[in-house]
């Protein structure tokens, strides 16, 4: 464990070291939140004006349901620009060093996920309490203690599984135009899956069975049911069960399989199912690499 504990650190002071890979993680959700403040979170308030009455629950509504959506994406673009340090080892040699030292391959791997992990919990923290700050700020309800406990948990367990799936999909990167390339891309997807940019319920059938298949979504959703407690509560005064109901759908607050409401329970348990496959992908992954 010493010898994993030894890659991590490493990883972690040569991230932050370098300030615009710390910024650049960022970019993603400080565009995210930036189309909601110029017209994303108008959209949404429209949509429930004609069933709110008081702006202020719908608000309430709206931000909550943004900033649920923020966190799990930083849990997923703060873990991918944490791995660019992967990158940085590939093009320089220091993989193969590794490679050829004693160091096991799942010690390896544990190392560099474990340091993904940590920078991802620590601006997940962070996100976390900008986000109740925000919504504070703007006439919101702070997250209950119980419900903060349980969406600290969830944001550490979201890091877990994308820091082991973005290893996977890094340790075949190359070069840092690929990453950048990679970054861009995952930058541009993260607002549609996590249903940011689109209501996920607005998607045709198709897409919406696939990103079900999509653990980010599953992280959205079940911190959105967290987040979004109070603010449900409140519009949910002033309309019928069933138009509630539609409107949690549409807004991937509850996801459907085959018409039945997905519990949390399963949505976390298909979060730390993929995470360990992930994981264990990886470890196979520089095996196999080991014996080109």
């Amino acid at each position: 464990m010493n010898v994993v504990l030894k890659i991590a650190g490493r990883n972690i002071r040569l991230f932050f070291r370098d300030k615009t890979s710390v910024f650049f993680s960022f970019l993603s959700v400080i565009i995210i939140i930036g189309l909601y403040v110029l017209f994303l979170g108008d959209t949404t308030i429209q949509s429930l004006a004609n069933r709110v009455s008081d702006p202020r629950k719908a608000k309430f509504f709206a931000d909550t349901w943004i900033m649920a959506g923020v966190l799990v994406a930083n849990a997923i673009t703060s873990t991918l620009g944490a791995l660019e340090v992967l990158v940085n080892d590939e093009h320089k040699g220091i993989v193969k060093d590794f490679m050829v030292s004693p160091v096991k391959r799942w010690q390896l791997v544990l190392g560099y996920v474990l340091s993904t992990w940590v920078v991802g919990a620590a601006t997940g923290l962070v996100m976390f309490a900008i986000s109740q700050a925000y919504i504070v700020l703007r006439g919101g309800d702070m997250i209950t203690l119980a419900n903060a406990a349980r969406a600290v948990g969830l944001i550490l367990l979201n890091v877990l599984a994308f820091s082991s799936f973005n290893f996977l999909i890094v340790s075949f990167i190359k070069t840092n135009a690929a990453f950048s390339t990679f970054s861009t891309l995952v930058g541009t997807l993260i607002g549609f899956v996590t249903g940011v940019y689109v209501p996920i319920g607005v998607l045709p059938g198709f897409l919406q069975k696939l990103i079900l298949m999509v653990p980010a979504t599953h992280g959205a959703s079940a911190m959105r049911q967290l987040y979004m407690d109070a603010s449900i509560a409140q519009v949910g005064r002033e309309m019928p069960p069933e138009v509630l109901a539609e409107f949690l759908r549409i807004y991937g607050v509850n996801l459907r399989l085959d018409r039945s409401i997905l519990p949390m329970a399963t949505m976390i348990f298909y979060i730390a199912v993929t995470g360990a496959v992930f994981f264990a992908l990886s470890v196979v992954r520089l095996l196999f690499k080991k014996s080109r």
